[in-house]
């Protein structure tokens, strides 16, 4: 157990009210001393941390919990999760006297207070059997959990057990080839890790965020308090320049699908659409070899690609209306990345559809509010339950949640 004297934590302890009561009033932070008054467990995240965790609650939390990046030797903890732009943003810090059970059941208690319970869709992390216990336990994400020990020689990824596999399979390598390689691509293959999974450790995001190289082992815990918030700002700086680039950006178009790749450069981040042009540059070396469709409307379509083959599901009884429609594909990549697969834009191409399928929600919500214009009185209805329920909503959370609706 690592002992942090009792006047580097008097010292921190100061500066986090100091900001609550002077810089950010929707600052939160918990913290436990033992009867020395030496800190022995501490999370902290600011309002703006707090609103980028509820925007990533159906996202990916990366848990790195191996920094010792301190004089004491204590664990620094940071939660990290991906923005628009597929770059890096902190969503809180800890700091572990110990590495427990019970004291990451604390720090993911904390981290989810922090959060108003919002819990996220997946989690990365390369703690071991007391972090996966706290994640799976707290967080309840389920098989959505890829735990990597990536500085050790071998690495892990666990869930719950599936099709007779263990729920832990230990690797030398997860990009090998081999059969491990594939179990592991099995396993990720229908979760949300934004493309985490790929690069199998925390330590890519950690490393692009510049947490890595900013913190040295003879650091006093308040300058790691305030490198860490340094290095929050300077992340939240550079998504708003990208934020701005990608306003004024122009993209000039390269394919042949002109209307497929122009609604692309309106839907995504140029972080997201040179994903997405890939895939569009790719549909058409499939092709269509059988389609079924049911009483309800939807339809399924078999592509394929040399014997390989691939089915996608469009989901909607209006074909010709692809904006409103939900699809879905065998390849898992909008499940598993949140972004269109090659084999989804070859259908859009066959249905001669001028716009990329976004998420479900906003399909659903575009069908609703199609049918109500046709009648005064129902969109009146409508808009007035939306209403209701956004004051409802804001009426139950705290002020630094309603500038989510800004």
């Amino acid at each position: 157990m690592a002992l942090i004297g009792s006047d580097d934590t008097a010292a921190v302890l100061e500066e986090l009210r100091r900001w609550e009561d002077k810089d950010d009033p929707e600052h939160f932070h918990q913290y436990e001393v033992d009867a020395e008054g030496r800190l022995k467990r501490l999370f902290w995240a600011d309002a703006d941390s707090r609103i980028s965790s509820v925007r990533c609650s159906d996202g990916v939390v990366v848990i790195d919990t191996v920094f010792r990046t301190n004089r004491y030797g204590a664990a620094f903890v940071p939660f990290l999760g991906m923005n628009h732009h597929r770059r890096p943003v902190l969503l809180g810090c800890g700091v572990l006297a110990d590495q427990s059970p019970g004291s990451h059941f604390w720090l993911l208690r904390a981290f989810m207070m922090s959060t108003c319970q919002e819990k996220p869709k997946s989690v990365i992390t390369d703690g071991g059997d007391a972090v996966v216990q706290a994640v799976q336990t707290v967080a309840d994400v389920g098989r959505q959990l890829l735990a990597c020990g990536v500085r050790g020689a071998m690495t892990q990824f666990r869930g719950q057990p599936q099709d007779g596999e263990q729920s832990g399979v230990a690797l030398q390598d997860v990009r090998e080839e081999g059969a491990l390689g594939r179990r592991l691509r099995r396993f990720v293959r229908d979760k949300f890790f934004l493309g985490l999974a790929r690069d199998q450790s925390t330590e890519c995001l950690c490393l692009s965020s510049g947490l890595r190289s900013s913190f040295s082992e003879d650091m006093t815990l308040l300058a790691l308090l305030r490198r860490a918030d340094f290095r929050c700002n300077y992340m939240r700086a550079q998504q708003t320049e990208l934020d701005e680039e990608a306003d004024k950006s122009r993209v000039e178009l390269t394919t042949e699908h002109e209307y497929l790749e122009e609604d692309a450069t309106r839907s995504f981040t140029p972080a997201n659409f040179a994903i997405v042009l890939e895939e569009i540059k790719a549909l058409d070396d499939f092709k269509i070899v059988d389609t079924l469709s049911s009483s309800s409307g939807d339809k399924v379509y078999t592509l394929d690609l040399h014997g390989e083959l691939f089915n996608v599901l469009q989901s909607d009884d209006r074909a010709d209306r692809c904006d409103g429609v939900v699809f879905k594909c065998s390849c898992r990549k909008m499940e598993r990345d949140g972004l269109p697969c090659r084999h989804i834009l070859h259908v859009l191409r066959h249905e001669r559809a001028s716009t990329i399928p976004k998420c479900e929600m906003e399909a659903l919500g575009r069908q609703v509010f199609d049918l109500a214009l046709r009648d005064a009185n129902e969109f009146e209805e409508i808009k007035g339950f939306l209403q209701d329920w956004l004051q409802e909503r804001r009426g139950h959370c705290p002020a630094w949640a309603l500038r989510l609706y800004e």
